[in-house]
């Protein structure tokens, strides 16, 4: 005789046998490593939120988010602390109070999202302070149109020049504001708004590509045979769609 199926009831597997019940149960309500990652992480914040209220507002100002972030790098071994502006653009992105139009504080769901949002970024800051520290010479902590050439050129475009339609369709792309460090339309490309570059240099259409290489041409292929130097006489990083 056939096997009877096993039902399922609001999400949870029901079974005609006494032992496969409770493992269809185990099986249908288990959380996922992310789902239970992701709970961890919220744990850790409702700790460090409950230890630096200590005026009992339910919320943080801008010197306990700094603490906050402190704990965040410590948790992450992140090899320096939180910089003003990080801790600025943490404070403007994260507050959803109308209350608080100011983003002076930020309540325990906002700094939850702060952590989240901030973690993400802090995975590529050393990549990030790569970048700026080659290729911002200005050291205003945005990079101008010759400053985004030379780092498309020597790390995206394999030593090639890109033209002058391929840096502005980037710039309209990448000059979107809400940024750390720059605002939208000033020309200039901040520090969370060049994590976005390889992969709009990837997707950059083929009328405007006149100069990108892509991986599998002839000229990438080549690219180990050509001699170039960037601004810190070293190779370039990649070429486009590299896998961060």
């Amino acid at each position: 005789p056939s096997t009877m199926p096993k039902l399922v009831i609001q999400g949870k597997k029901q079974s005609k046998s006494v032992f496969g019940g409770a493992t269809g149960k185990k099986r249908a309500t288990q959380k996922s490593p992310r789902q239970l990652d992701a709970a961890k992480s919220r744990n850790k914040v409702k700790l460090w939120f409950k230890d630096l209220d200590d005026t009992y507002r339910d919320a943080l100002d801008r010197p306990r988010v700094e603490a906050l972030l402190c704990f965040v790098h410590d948790d992450a071994h992140a090899s320096s602390p939180p910089r003003a502006s990080e801790v600025d653009w943490v404070m403007r992105k994260a507050s959803l109070s109308a209350e608080d139009s100011s983003h002076s504080v930020l309540t325990l769901p906002e700094c939850e999202d702060a952590v989240g949002m901030y973690v993400s970024y802090l995975k590529r800051r050393n990549e990030i302070d790569f970048v700026f520290q080659t290729y911002d010479r200005d050291d205003d902590d945005a990079l101008n149109r010759a400053e985004l050439g030379a780092y498309v050129r020597y790390e995206l475009n394999h030593g090639d020049v890109p033209s002058d339609l391929e840096i502005d369709w980037l710039l309209e792309k990448l000059d979107i504001g809400s940024c750390m460090t720059s605002e939208r339309g000033d020309g200039l490309v901040g520090r969370t708004e060049i994590m976005r570059a390889k992969d709009e240099w990837c997707l950059m259409p083929d009328e405007v590509a006149t100069t990108r290489h892509r991986r599998g041409d002839d000229d990438f292929s080549r690219s180990t045979t050509l001699e170039f130097s960037s601004p810190n006489s070293r190779e370039p990083a990649g070429g486009c769609c590299v896998v961060m």
